[in-house]
């Protein structure tokens, strides 16, 4: 009988990208992926230019340029005071999506667990299936997304749990975890030995007092840390698929022979060009975050008028909102899948079902669904337009 392997069987194809596919074909605008509608700063265009001109089409290093690689170094050194080794501790990805997936198959023995804070990614759970591991689920419940201590501790008490894997600032929930939420986290991987696989893509959207801490700089953590970011959201281009992982040696020993043999190497002349982007200066990381954090207002405001309740989101570019009074409003259920559907079907918006991002309770999600706000002024101004629809009905 001809069939696919069975550690495929769980997998499907994924929410996000199913729910876009769907949004744009009937011109909706889409607020489900996390994809800015705006060009990125000039200056890597110009870089991606010279790039090709100077003749960088051909492999480049497996672990990255180099000149990358010092530039991903010092900036590390620069935002957070410690600067990894560019050779030994530095892997430049296809993404984050690739950088946590070499992780975790690099990392994890096949038959070993991965605790998993969700609501999640779904490349956490495909990841962990391909490493062959079983998931550990630790649901943060809405609408305040916090960390259980207990919860939290009960799961790093089974048995053959090798790594942690989370996202900080934090995909769906917009939440930017605490200094004293590392710090449980970071005491429970030293106590039991646990390696922790931290994606921190939104690092630089951050907003009012909260602070992104990176948890490889906190004591103990170093040597036990992966730690991934790339240039998608900080730089919006999320098509070049320009990611990288920082982890002590030994780690990236094993993620760096799943690199080897799956990816080869990132776009070799968006890998040039991303060094003009790693050394852009401080006032262009002022500007993102005062940037974004307009658009998280005018999301903020749009979403309340149109009947959804949505918390404000402390970090990354998206919020999870209710939108129990607007299906009430027009007969509908807490079906989250059925009402993203509706909402691109009668509205024109797209977004994503939140209990996409639930694999232990799916009902978790349901009553939610995720937008996202990297957009222009005139985006959101059309979104503010269409959405009077269920503005008209609310009255």
């Amino acid at each position: 009988m001809i069939r696919a392997a069975r550690r495929v069987d769980d997998l499907f194809e994924s929410v996000i990208r199913s729910i876009t596919v769907h949004a744009l074909s009937l011109g909706a605008i889409n607020l489900g992926q996390g994809s800015p509608d705006f060009d990125p700063p000039e200056e890597l265009v110009e870089a991606a230019k010279r790039a090709l001109t100077e003749g960088y089409h051909q492999y480049v290093p497996t672990w990255g340029l180099p000149e990358l690689r010092r530039a991903i170094a010092d900036k590390t050194e620069r935002f957070y005071g410690f600067r990894p080794d560019p050779d030994s501790e530095i892997t430049v990805t296809c993404g984050v999506t690739e950088g946590v997936i070499a992780s975790l198959i690099g990392v994890v023995d096949q038959g070993e667990r991965v605790v998993i804070l969700e609501p999640a990614h779904e490349n956490y759970h495909a990841g962990a299936i391909f490493a062959g591991a079983e998931p550990i689920w630790l649901p943060l419940r809405p609408p305040d997304y916090r960390i259980d201590p207990e919860e939290l501790e009960r799961a790093f008490r089974k048995p053959e749990v090798r790594a942690f894997i989370f996202n900080t600032p934090h995909n769906p929930s917009g939440r930017v975890f605490s200094r004293e939420e590392l710090d449980a986290i970071a005491e429970l991987c030293i106590r039991y030995g646990v390696v922790a696989i931290s994606d921190e893509i939104y690092e630089h959207m951050v907003y009012d007092d909260h602070e992104h801490i990176p948890i490889a700089t906190l004591p103990g953590m170093s040597d036990r840390t992966i730690t991934i970011s790339g240039l998608s959201k900080s730089y919006s281009v999320t098509g070049w698929r320009v990611g990288y992982a920082i982890a002590s040696a030994p780690l990236t020993e094993g993620l760096r022979k799943i690199h080897d043999f799956t990816t080869i190497c990132s776009p070799s002349p968006l890998q040039r060009a991303a060094v003009a982007a790693i050394e852009l200066g401080d006032d262009y990381y002022d500007w993102l975050k005062r940037y974004y954090a307009e658009r998280r207002e005018k999301m903020m405001t749009i979403l309340a008028g149109a009947g959804f309740d949505a918390p404000t989101p402390e970090g990354a570019y998206y919020t999870v909102a209710e939108f129990t009074a607007i299906s009430e409003a027009f007969g509908l259920t807490d079906d989250d899948d059925a009402f993203a559907h509706w909402l691109i079907d009668e509205v024109g918006i797209g977004s994503v079902p939140a209990s996409s991002f639930y694999r232990s309770d799916p009902s978790l999600g349901r009553g939610r669904v995720r937008f996202a706000f990297p957009k222009r002024d005139e985006t959101l101004c059309e979104v503010e337009r269409r959405f009077e629809k269920l503005r008209d009905a609310m009255r």
